[in-house]
């Protein structure tokens, strides 16, 4: 209790630089869970463009129908390949025809031989393995039997590029504002030592261990970080939900991550930022004062 009390008590006397702490703090970890936000609304943008890691592959006109199914085989046989789906030009025809809905009709005289189309495969490659993308391409349209083939190469390199560049950036900024934040809340400390020094000094010369001495400090550097964490985590809720979502939501092409779903990442990010900071910031900021 004496412990609780005194850290309580350097807070309230050191309120300014404690409401600096808890703001350069926040202001951290808020940077830090938008760059997670942003990044994991990306990796879900590209798993939700399933078409999009798809390779078309259009079968030449002059391949029998007896080739057909060893030639699919082969191509599930190249590696990264998840599916393989076969569709008749018919088929791709009645596609097309559903895609047009009310000018369907003026398709109704390619049926049967005046059928412009290609039979096609269409392959999907793993989405874990997209950097692939480009040479399963390159071996598919490499086939005698493909007349040719269309992919979505320059979509999947941007987002693949994007998302690199997304997680390479996240890294950085959190090393970058882990330290500023250590320093500031270590600056807080060493203020609320400084303050105290003298009674520091008799509580040493009476016989007080630096375990008893310290403890106080540390509970008031992890009283800041965990307060950080907390006023962090309903700040970026607010944000995300009532101004992000609503923002894009008359965007049909982009679909925003629960904030439940990512809710327990971002708790965990900031709470442990917190706690870490605050106890390493006060622990490396007392040993000056307990010299005497």
């Amino acid at each position: 209790m004496y412990f609780l009390q005194s850290a309580f008590k350097s807070i309230r006397k050191n309120y300014l630089m404690t409401f600096a702490s808890v703001f350069v703090l926040m202001a951290c970890m808020l940077i830090i869970g938008s760059a997670y936000l942003c990044s994991a609304n990306i990796a879900a943008f590209m798993d939700s463009l399933g078409e999009k890691n798809e390779i078309v592959a259009y079968v030449d006109d002059a391949v029998e129908e007896s080739r057909l199914a060893s030639l699919q085989e082969e191509i599930e046989s190249i590696d990264y390949v998840e599916s393989v789906e076969y569709v008749t030009k018919d088929e791709a025809l009645a596609e097309y025809q559903q895609q047009f809905e009310e000018d369907a009709s003026y398709l109704s005289w390619f049926y049967g031989d005046e059928n412009p189309l290609r039979n096609e495969f269409r392959i999907q490659v793993s989405e874990k393995n997209l950097e692939e993308f480009e040479s399963v391409s390159a071996k598919i349209a490499a086939m005698e039997e493909i007349a040719n083939i269309s992919d979505s190469q320059e979509v999947v390199n941007m987002l693949i590029s994007l998302k690199k560049v997304m997680d390479i950036l996240g890294f950085w900024i959190m090393i970058i504002l882990a330290l500023v934040s250590w320093f500031i809340v270590s600056n807080t400390i060493k203020l609320a030592m400084y303050n105290r020094r003298h009674e520091i000094n008799i509580m040493k010369y009476v016989g007080a261990t630096n375990a008893f001495i310290r403890t106080p400090f540390i509970l008031e550097g992890i009283m800041i970080g965990l307060c950080a964490a907390v006023v962090s985590f309903a700040v970026q809720w607010i944000i995300y939900v009532y101004l992000l979502q609503p923002l894009v939501a008359d965007l049909s092409f982009i679909t925003t991550v629960p904030f439940a779903r990512l809710s327990p990442m971002i708790m965990l990010y900031f709470g442990g930022i917190g706690l870490l900071v605050g106890l390493v910031g006060s622990a490396f900021s007392i040993n000056k004062y307990l010299k005497v």
